[in-house]
């Protein structure tokens, strides 16, 4: 994975404490920062829930979630999609992958480089599905609640990127 090593990105007082988007008013639940070994800050990250939903439900594809991720180094479009598919190989049995195949391609291909400071965001809403942009902007919407559920794994699943990144988001 290569990194760039210019900059430094928005710390966590950035993350506004509800934001509204997609017709859902979120609340921030955690937030948190992933250094790659340990060491290098990466991103920081905010987890979003819809006011007054459980958040287990939005874990398990059955209410809004957010993700807001504040990049302090910049990565190859490519890089983010082999870290992530990879991620997903551990979270999520084959038989899932298969059927999430076509739409995991989907947002794969909309991924971008970014650089330090940028922001990716992915949004779920039932019934739209989940949306991920860059800085703001949208770059694609992926239906289904069985990806959102699969996909979040990345973050907070059973080996997610980062244990430590996970506990943090989830309030632990």
């Amino acid at each position: 994975m290569a990194f760039i090593f210019a900059g430094v990105t928005a710390r966590g007082e950035d993350f506004k404490p509800v934001v509204e988007e997609d017709g859902v008013r979120f609340e921030r639940k955690a937030e948190g920062t992933f250094r790659w070994r340990g060491i290098f800050r990466v991103y920081d990250g905010a987890l979003y829930k819809e006011n007054g939903r459980d958040l287990r439900d939005a874990l398990n594809g059955e209410a809004p979630l957010r993700l807001e991720l504040h990049y302090s180094r910049g990565f190859a479009a490519s890089d983010i999609v082999e870290g992530g598919n990879a991620l997903l190989k551990k979270n999520v049995d084959a038989d899932t992958l298969t059927r999430l195949s076509d739409r995991l391609e989907k947002i794969n291909t909309a991924y971008q480089d970014i650089s330090s400071g940028d922001r990716y965001t992915l949004t779920f809403v039932p019934d739209k599905g989940t949306t991920l942009r860059l800085n703001g902007d949208p770059l694609v919407t992926v239906e289904g609640s069985d990806f959102a559920a699969a996909y979040f794994r990345i973050w907070l699943g059973g080996e997610p990127i980062s244990t430590s990144f996970r506990d943090q988001l989830l309030g632990r």
